[in-house]
């Protein structure tokens, strides 16, 4: 009987770890998606400060528009030349890697020009975010066209 007692003592501890783990991820992922979400706010509003704020130093991004890769400085100086707006398809997916890093992609419709050429109409977007000091930051952006 203590067997039995012990052996569903157990199960109810990991089920219940389980539930605070579950809950924990939900709002980790949340903070993620409001990271990400507001970064893209600031490249369509070209808020410096907020862009810096919530990339890496070492922060790559590579897009069909762009001539290549692109670091946080080349990014910054072809600003102006960038208007910028998305359309998030259903809902991101958000993979936690490690407990400070994680891996947000989604389907997005994009409007918009760079240097006076229109954004590809259809992408799927790929994010990897780390956390540091406390908040969600991203590392590296790339966007990948797909057929309309």
């Amino acid at each position: 009987m203590r067997k039995v007692a012990t052996a569903l003592s157990l199960v109810a501890l990991l089920f219940l770890g389980s539930i605070d783990s579950q809950a924990g991820d939900a709002k980790t992922i949340a903070a993620i998606n409001a990271s990400s979400n507001a970064l893209d706010a600031a490249f369509g509003e070209r808020d410096v400060e907020t862009i810096k704020a919530l990339m890496t130093e070492d922060h790559i991004t590579v897009t069909p528009y762009y001539d290549g890769p692109q670091n946080v400085d080349d990014q910054l100086e072809s600003l102006a030349e960038l208007d910028y707006g998305q359309t998030i398809i259903g809902e991101p997916s958000v993979t936690l890697l490690a407990p400070d890093v994680a891996l947000r992609t989604f389907i997005a419709e994009l409007k918009g020009s760079f240097k006076g050429k229109p954004l590809p109409a259809r992408a799927f977007v790929n994010e990897t975010l780390i956390k540091r000091d406390g908040k969600w930051i991203e590392r590296l952006f790339q966007i990948t066209t797909l057929k309309p």
